[in-house]
Order: C-alpha cells, then sequence, then structure tokens
C-alpha cells in the first residue's frame, strides 16, 4: 500500500496519495528525531537506534566520526537518560 502510495498507483478517495505519503514520510521522519518529551520516539528508541545523542550538551568532537559508534546514551531535553512519562 505505502509503494502504491508512493507511486500513486494506490488512490485514496477525496486525497491525493502521493502527496499523502510525502507528507507521511516528513512527519515521521520528525517524529523519529523528537525529544521523547513531546510524547513520541518513547525511551528515546529511534535515538538508540542510529546512535543519535540527544540534546547532549557538547559532542562535537564526534561530530565528523563517522560510522563510529557515539559511547554514550542519548538525553532527552529533561536531562535525564532515564527519562519516563510521568503518570497523569
Amino acid at each position: 500500500m505505502l509503494q502504491g502510495l508512493e507511486s500513486g498507483d494506490f488512490k485514496l478517495e477525496g486525497a491525493d496519495g502521493q502527496q499523502f505519503f510525502e507528507q507521511l514520510l516528513k512527519d515521521i521522519q520528525q517524529g523519529f528525531f523528537a525529544d521523547p518529551i513531546y510524547g513520541g520516539n518513547r525511551d528515546m528508541c529511534s535515538w538508540k537506534m542510529i546512535g543519535f545523542p540527544g540534546a547532549r550538551y557538547n559532542y562535537l568532537d564526534w561530530i565528523d566520526r563517522h560510522n563510529e559508534r557515539f559511547p554514550l546514551p542519548p538525553v532527552s531535553l529533561a536531562g535525564r537518560i532515564d527519562w519516563t512519562p510521568k503518570a497523569h
């Protein structure tokens, strides 16, 4: 279905399938890099998957070190590695 939307072969009623796919892809990319305080990227799982350091103060020594895993776990804007949502 996703390939059909991307190529324009799968039609949606009342919406352009290709435009829908493009927006969906952008939203997923933004969510992938979003800080967990905004409700997505639970437990910083996408950051851990790609080795993104998150909101660390300084990781300049690592910016040009491609294909090397960053040795520290990611940090959210909450400032803690073990960030978890608060119960309401």
